[in-house]
């Protein structure tokens, strides 16, 4: 692309629907014969569209693999197919489904405690609330001795 030649509306969708799909500037880039830089513009501008279309497009991935595993294991279940397949296939199979079924749900949890922290953190902004851990039971004796005395001289 010629230096300075300003990007048309359709090529930034474009643009912003790549780098979704890929998550990968310099890959981007190449695609659309711009900077690097240029992609990091378009993709800057509109941050939070750009990681909801990220977002989009890896639930789409997402589902999209849970189509072809379900198709897979619909046709693992035929009898035909069974009567062929080793033991040894049959478990590396299962094992390997297992995993994937087991990082998905490890993947979600992670999703979960990152929306609980996010949302810990917005509301600790809003209230000034200070936790103090004291490690030393000696330190912390002392502490409370001194509230303690204090109490009792008001």
């Amino acid at each position: 692309m010629a230096r300075g030649k300003k990007l048309d509306d359709k090529t930034r969708e474009e643009i912003k629907a790549f780098y979704a799909s890929c998550g990968n500037m310099r890959e981007t880039a190449r695609k659309f014969n711009v900077s690097p830089s240029v992609v990091k513009k378009i993709v800057d501008e509109e941050k939070d569209e750009v990681e909801q279309l990220r977002t989009q497009k890896k639930q789409e991935w997402i589902e999209e693999a849970w189509k072809t595993i379900n198709l897979y294991m619909q046709h693992v279940q035929d009898p035909k197919v069974i009567a062929r397949t080793s033991a040894r296939d049959s478990a590396i199979l299962i094992g390997t489904l297992h995993d994937k079924m087991l990082k998905a749900q490890e993947l979600e949890l992670k999703r979960q405690e990152l929306e609980l922290k996010r949302k810990e953190i917005e509301e600790a902004t809003d209230t000034t609330t200070r936790v103090v851990i004291v490690n030393d039971v000696d330190e912390m004796r002392k502490v409370l001795n001194e509230r303690n005395q204090n109490n009792s001289d008001n």
